[in-house]
């Protein structure tokens, strides 16, 4: 798997991303003041334009998380190979390293799997007919590998996520562990491919998104509005970390 295909062209997009919504903050304030102000004859007009943005920007927050989640079970897989050629001595050092690894791997599945059901989520959520053929396409690679990955305590949820069953997993056999986590063409390593292509669909999501909203979105012209993003620019990791608002309903745009 190429885990850094495109990465670069991704990072500048989003540090762009962030630098606008890093500007907007008093803006968006200064506006939703300047609303409350504003005479009677205009309010449920203004109310429904801001309804809109709103709905939109709930949107736009699900492709942020998407990207971002999309990219770090990338990470964690990238951990895990690494982790998976190690080789291990019979003395008592090997086995010291070799413990110290399973649980780094054990401490990587855990946040894969996090990671992993975030981004489902968010595909379900967004729906439409790339986020769902995305599902879809994890849906297989996890029905493939469903009885290895129960064989070590991680199982499948009615509603598509992983579960880990963690006194299980940390007394499973290394070796079907690193099977499953850590080799080239296994579980993990397919997984994280797919996430590849999901985090770059959901940038382009989020540039054309941006640039069809146009006049009408806060993101677009305004940044965001605090209410949603809350948080600090992280500019050497090219991400940003946000507290998200509730979402309420499903925003009625689709890509």
């Amino acid at each position: 798997m190429n885990i850094n295909s495109s990465r670069n062209a991704l990072l500048r997009s989003r540090n762009l991303r962030n630098a606008r919504r890093s500007r907007a903050g008093k803006i968006i304030s200064s506006r939703t003041s300047g609303t409350s102000r504003s005479s009677r004859s205009n309010t449920t007009k203004r109310t429904t334009s801001a309804s809109a943005s709103l709905t939109q920007t709930r949107q736009l927050a699900k492709y942020e998380k998407m990207e971002k989640s999309a990219n770090d079970v990338q990470t964690y897989v990238k951990n895990m190979l690494k982790i998976g050629e190690m080789t291990y001595t019979d003395d008592e050092a090997g086995k010291k390293a070799q413990e110290n690894d399973k649980n780094n791997l054990i401490k990587n599945i855990k946040n894969f799997v996090s990671e992993y059901n975030e981004t489902y989520n968010n595909l379900m959520d967004l729906g439409g007919a790339a986020n769902t053929a995305f599902r879809k396409a994890l849906d297989n690679i996890v029905s493939t590998n469903k009885t290895a990955l129960k064989e070590i305590g991680i199982t499948i949820s009615d509603a598509g996520e992983l579960v880990v069953d963690e006194k299980m997993l940390e007394t499973a056999d290394f070796d079907k562990v690193k099977e499953l986590f850590a080799k080239k063409s296994g579980f993990a390593d397919k997984i994280g491919a797919k996430m590849e292509s999901i985090e770059s669909a959901a940038a382009n999501s989020l540039t054309t998104l941006s640039k069809l909203y146009g006049a009408t979105s806060t993101y677009n012209k305004f940044g965001t509005s605090n209410s949603y993003f809350n948080g600090f620019n992280n500019f050497n990791s090219g991400y940003s970390y946000y507290n998200y608002g509730n979402y309420g309903s499903n925003s009625g745009w689709y890509l």
